[in-house]
C-alpha cells in the first residue's frame, strides 16, 4: 500500500496549500483549465541585466526526488558544469525538504521570490500548481523547439487545453516484474516479452496469476483443493497505484481523467471504468490471485513491499520499483509487458518527471535557456542518473540503456523501451477540477475494494462515486 499511501498523503498536502495560502495566484489547481490556444502567443522580452552581471536562475528540488545527500552533490557538481561554461546565466538548485517544499514554494511566490524552474516533480504535484505555471506553449513555439526526440506522447502529458506547463525530464514506464524462481517452482511458463504476442491478455493474466498462486499445501488457485484462508504466495498485485492507474489498462473513455473532455461531467461508471474495476474485485475476492489490503500488509508488515519478500509471484510498477526495492532480492526476477485489453489495446500507465516555470518568475527568458540546457541529451540522461528516471529523450537510449545493462544484466530490457509506446494520455495523475478532493473520492472507492468487509461490487461503488464525483464538479463549476 506504500504507493497508495504516497499518493493519498500528496493529495492531503496539497489540500491544505490551498487552504493555508489566500492569495489567487498561489493557489494549487484551483482555476478552470485555460482555453485551448489557437494562435502563437508572444513571448514577453524581459530587460537584460546590468552590462557584467549574470542573471541568476534557481531550480527549486523538493517536490519530488532529489533531496538526498548523494543527488544534491550531483546537482551541485551539474551547475557548476553549466555555471563554468555560460557567461551570462548562473544557476542554482535550491534544494527543500519534501515535508516542506509546498509551503515554502507557495511562500516563496507570493513573497514575489519565485523562483525561476521546478523540478524534478511528477505529473500529480504539477496539477496540483497548474494554476501558478506558466504555458511553455509560446517559448516552444517562438524558438521552434524541436520536440520529434522526446519518447512518443511524453511532451503532452502537463498540456491542458492547450496550455503546456512541464517539458518531460524522465519517463517512468510500467509493466509487470515476475518471480522466475516463483513460476519455475510451479512448473508455469514464464510470462510473454513479445509486444506482439496477441495472446497476453488481462485473461490470461488472470489465468497465469491462479496457476502460481499457492496455499500452504501448494494448491494453486484453480484447484478444487485450494485453500483460500491460507494463502502463501500470490499471483498478482497492483496495490500501490491509484484507482486512475488502475483503469486506464482498459482504457475507458478520456483515459485517465475520470471526467468528460470538457471536466465537467463525471464519467467514473463508465462501463470500461466497471469492467476493470470488477476484475480488479474478483481478482481479490473470488479468483484469490491478488491480496486485499490486511495481505498486502501481512505479506510485509515492516516496508509494505509485497514483491521483495518472496510472496508475490507477479508485480505491476513502474521502473521507479527497480532503483527502490530490486537490489539483493532472494530469487530471480525479469520483466513483462502490462497486457491487452478487451478492446484489443495496450495501455501502460506512465509516471513523469518533468521541470515547470512559475508564473509569478522573474528572469523567464533565462529560465528558458537553462531548461533547454537541462533536457539537451547528454544533461538529460545525467540528470536521470541522479534521478533514477528513464531519460524523455530517445537519442539518450543506448548510453541509458549500457547503464541499465551494467546494473540488471539478466534482465529483458527491450519490455522497458517498448513500454514507453503505450502511455496514457490524460495521464491518470493529471489536472481535474478540486484536484484533491476528487481524488479523495476515488482512494475511497478503491479502497473499498481492497478492504474485507466493503461492497465489493465494482458497479455499485462506481455508481455511488460518480455522483460524489459529479456533486464536486457541479459546485466547481458554479464558482468557476
Amino acid at each position: 500500500m506504500k504507493r497508495l499511501i504516497l499518493i493519498i498523503n500528496l493529495v492531503l498536502i496539497g489540500a491544505m496549500a490551498i487552504a493555508s495560502c489566500a492569495t489567487p495566484t498561489t493557489q494549487v489547481a484551483s482555476q478552470e483549465a485555460p482555453p485551448a490556444t489557437t494562435e502563437p502567443v508572444a513571448v514577453k522580452t524581459e530587460a537584460p541585466p546590468a552590462t557584467g552581471e549574470k542573471v541568476h536562475v534557481t531550480i527549486f528540488v523538493g517536490l519530488g526526488t532529489g533531496t538526498d545527500p548523494a543527488q544534491i552533490d550531483s546537482e551541485n557538481a551539474l551547475a557548476a558544469k553549466y555555471n563554468s561554461s555560460h557567461e551570462n546565466i548562473e544557476i542554482e538548485f535550491l534544494i527543500v525538504p519534501y515535508e516542506q517544499s509546498r509551503e515554502r514554494l507557495l511562500a516563496m511566490i507570493s513573497g514575489g521570490t519565485a523562483p525561476q524552474l521546478l523540478g524534478p516533480m511528477g505529473i500529480e504535484t504539477t496539477a496540483q500548481f497548474l494554476d501558478s505555471l506558466e504555458d511553455l506553449t509560446p517559448y516552444i513555439q517562438r524558438d521552434n523547439y524541436d520536440t520529434a526526440d522526446f519518447y512518443g506522447p511524453a511532451v503532452s502529458l502537463n498540456t491542458y487545453e492547450g496550455k503546456n506547463v512541464g517539458l518531460p525530464l524522465g519517463l517512468y514506464p510500467s509493466f509487470i516484474f515476475y518471480n522466475k524462481n516463483a513460476f519455475d517452482a510451479a512448473g508455469v511458463a514464464y510470462p510473454t516479452q513479445d509486444y506482439n504476442d496477441k495472446t497476453w491478455t488481462v485473461d490470461k493474466l488472470r489465468e497465469v496469476a491462479m496457476q502460481v498462486t499457492l496455499d500452504v499445501n501448494a494448491n494453486n488457485a484453480t484447484s478444487a483443493d485450494f485453500d483460500p484462508t491460507n494463502i502463501t504466495q500470490y499471483g498478482f498485485d497492483n496495490s500501490w497505484d491509484s484507482i486512475r492507474g488502475w483503469e486506464v489498462l482498459w482504457a475507458p473513455p478520456n483515459m485517465g481523467r475520470p471526467t468528460s473532455a470538457d471536466y465537467k461531467t463525471a464519467i467514473v461508471n463508465d462501463p470500461d471504468w466497471v469492467t476493470g474495476l470488477q476484475w480488479y474485485s474478483d481478482a481479490i475476492w473470488n479468483d484469490h490471485f491478488m491480496p486485499d489490503s490486511a495481505a498486502i500488509s501481512g505479506l510485509d508488515p515492516a516496508n509494505g513491499d509485497p514483491f521483495a519478500v518472496n510472496g508475490l509471484a507477479m508485480w505491476m510498477s513502474n521502473t521507479w520499483y527497480m532503483s527502490e526495492s530490486l537490489n539483493e532480492l532472494p530469487f530471480k526476477w525479469d520483466l513483462a509487458p502490462a497486457p491487452f485489453n478487451p478492446k484489443g489495446s495496450r495501455i501502460a500507465q506512465v509516471d513523469a518527471d518533468g521541470f515547470s516555470m512559475p508564473k509569478d518568475a522573474k528572469n523567464k527568458d533565462e529560465a528558458w535557456e537553462v531548461l533547454k540546457w537541462l533536457l539537451e541529451p547528454e544533461n538529460n540522461l545525467e540528470l536521470c542518473r541522479i534521478y533514477g528516471c528513464m531519460p524523455a529523450r530517445k537519442s539518450t537510449e543506448a548510453a541509458y540503456r549500457a547503464n541499465l545493462a551494467e546494473i540488471y544484466p539478466d534482465v529483458t530490457l527491450d519490455v522497458i523501451f517498448e513500454a514507453a509506446t503505450y502511455l496514457d494520455v490524460p495521464n491518470h495523475e493529471s489536472w481535474v477540477p478540486d484536484f484533491a478532493t476528487i481524488n479523495e473520492a476515488l482512494a475511497n472507492a478503491q479502497s473499498q475494494i481492497l478492504t474485507a468487509g466493503e461492497d465489493h461490487d465494482a458497479k455499485s461503488v462506481l455508481d455511488a462515486t460518480n455522483v460524489e464525483v459529479q456533486k464536486i464538479l457541479d459546485a466547481y463549476w458554479a464558482t468557476h
